[in-house]
């Protein structure tokens, strides 16, 4: 599902690596800055498998929308690393990378805390690969 330009980044193999942190995240995506899927991995039968195409489709906007939004403090308070949304069924984790989202829903479950700071070691492995070449 990947576009070729958007394979130099490594999309899939991230996807992968952060989906197999455990077995609560139901679901990795990569959203490029309209709220397009660029890649994703999600469980069989985990929370993309409850979602209509168009409520989806919302969602993954919603979350590159807050993203943006964020971006709009950064002066006064200084860039987003992370943001952590926790809900009845589901955490939603957002983070920046490069121009893309990478948005991880996982069950309440896992600790949040210690899942975000797993997720950024993940990227920043991509990053060092990315920089070395």
């Amino acid at each position: 599902m990947s576009i070729i330009h958007d394979n130099y980044f490594g999309f899939d193999t991230l996807c992968n690596e952060i989906a197999n942190l455990d077995n609560d995240i139901e679901l990795v995506a990569v959203l490029n800055h309209k709220g397009r899927v660029i890649e994703t991995k999600a469980r069989e039968e985990g929370i993309d498998k409850a979602l209509t195409v168009q409520k989806r489709e919302m969602f993954f906007m919603q979350s590159v929308l807050q993203t943006s939004m964020n971006r709009d403090h950064d002066n006064e308070f200084g860039k987003v690393k992370s943001s952590i949304l926790e809900r009845e069924r589901f955490t939603t984790l957002s983070f920046e990378f490069h121009n893309y989202v990478i948005l991880v829903v996982s069950r309440p479950s896992l600790d949040p805390i210690q899942l975000k700071n797993s997720i950024l070691e993940k990227m920043s492995s991509i990053r060092k690969v990315e920089l070395a070449q």
